[in-house]
């Protein structure tokens, strides 16, 4: 694999990263809500979906895109409810530091619900292959091995990103106090609420279609 490919990787792993989506803002309020282990380990579920689903567009596994396809009405209601209840909890539950050392159930929990909820989701399948493309990544020939390397650097990007944004927002809690938690943790939970009912709605309509 050359440097290019290898920073290309890199640069999509954080460009997925970015808290603008709802995985991204379940990671973002896990660490408001919990600090950063809990942020961490969320964040690490939403990497190694974002990983196979890279993989699987650079391989040509593309049955599971279809899959994902065909029961994309019944995907979008579930993660459109879990997300409006996640953001409902969100709204009114206070902030409060829970001791990552005596919760991993909540640790596995955040892995699980970023995971499922990245690759259960047929649109980073058709993300990655515009992104793929975009970058001059596809291939025409199957490389089992520099698919494999690829999709790991994409993992990679990813969870050093959310590292980074992670020990940032633990500095920022610990100098401002709760009021900055608060309103992030609030505006997070509107904002999943919002795109919960969005995927909802979709999912509603596309279900009455069939």
């Amino acid at each position: 694999m050359t440097a290019d490919l290898v920073w290309k990787a890199l640069i999509i792993g954080v460009l997925n990263a970015a808290p603008i989506g709802p995985v991204g803002l379940m990671c973002l309020r896990k660490n408001v809500e919990s600090d950063r282990f809990p942020g961490i380990m969320a964040a690490f579920g939403m990497a190694s979906a974002y990983a196979i689903v890279s993989f699987c567009v650079l391989f040509g596994l593309n049955g599971i895109a279809q899959w994902l396809n065909d029961y994309r009405a019944v995907c979008q209601l579930g993660a459109g409810f879990f997300l409006v209840i996640l953001g409902w909890r969100g709204l009114r539950n206070p902030v409060s530091v829970v001791p990552t050392g005596s919760c991993p159930k909540r640790l596995a929990a955040g892995f699980t619900q970023s995971f499922a909820m990245t690759l259960f989701n047929p649109i980073p399948f058709a993300t990655f292959a515009f992104i793929l493309t975009s970058f001059h990544v596809v291939r025409g020939r199957l490389d089992l091995l520099a698919d494999l390397i690829f999709a790991g650097l994409v993992f990679t990007g990813t969870i050093l990103f959310w590292l980074l944004a992670n020990q940032i927002l633990h500095w920022v809690k610990k100098g401002a106090g709760e009021k900055p938690c608060q309103f992030i943790t609030r505006g997070s939970s509107l904002a999943l609420i919002i795109f919960g009912a969005v995927i909802l709605l979709k999912g509603a309509i596309e279900q009455s279609q069939h």
